[in-house]
């Protein structure tokens, strides 16, 4: 089984760093980043993403450069995380390279997924989560997210993590989302958000203004 490194933290008794992202889950965060947003094909080879990501970490294309293809090759691609999407014609290099063609890649549905719980993605989370709802084929499952999405968004996105790091040592699980699948993972926090939601419905009005005013204090 291939494991990804994408959510992996350091640990160690007593380290300053414990808890913070692995150099590798790093490299490979800021890489499925790179590509959910990145359009363009030709900044969408290897090359472009070791330029992309040594602006990131502040070093050199050519240092990172072994690294990032080692996550493709051997990690991300194999995961079906990340796909081939075509080949460009190179500009230069050996006869060879001219005639198969330089690849550029982009994110599997399960990519996307992943690439909606990343914080180096800041604000587009929101339209990269969309973008997978969207992708959703049962109707009812479909737009009961869309619209939890729009009234709720930290909530969705909190429950999308969830799911997202239970299929995370199954990545090929993770994809299409079912409402089955949606069920087993997140029944017990859906239940406990209801329960919250009809007791909340059920209180006077004054007593809702002063539980309003309770999770305000508490979220600030």
């Amino acid at each position: 089984m291939i494991r990804i490194a994408v959510f992996d933290t350091l640990r160690g008794k007593g380290s300053k760093k414990k808890g913070m992202l692995s150099n590798e889950a790093k490299r490979q965060r800021e890489i499925i980043a790179y590509l959910a947003v990145e359009q363009d094909p030709e900044f969408r080879t290897r090359i472009a993403i070791a330029h992309a990501l040594a602006a990131k970490f502040n070093t050199r294309w050519q240092n990172i450069y072994s690294s990032i293809f080692r996550d493709l090759d051997e990690i991300l691609i194999p995961a079906n995380i990340i796909r081939e999407k075509g080949r460009l014609p190179p500009k230069r290099g050996p006869r060879a390279l001219q005639h198969e063609g330089v690849p550029y890649y982009e994110l599997t549905q399960a990519g996307m997924l992943i690439a909606s719980c990343l914080d180096e993605l800041g604000e587009a989370k929101m339209s990269i989560l969309k973008q997978c709802m969207d992708t959703i084929e049962q109707d009812m499952l479909r737009e009961g997210m869309l619209l939890l999405l729009d009234v709720a968004p930290s909530l969705t996105l909190r429950l999308i993590g969830e799911y997202v790091m239970h299929y995370s040592l199954d990545i090929d699980a993770m994809t299409p989302i079912t409402a089955d699948k949606v069920r087993d993972v997140l029944a017990d926090s859906i239940r406990s958000e209801l329960e919250f939601i009809e007791t909340f419905m059920s209180l006077s009005k004054d007593k809702r203004s002063e539980l309003i005013n309770f999770m305000h204090m508490l979220s600030q």
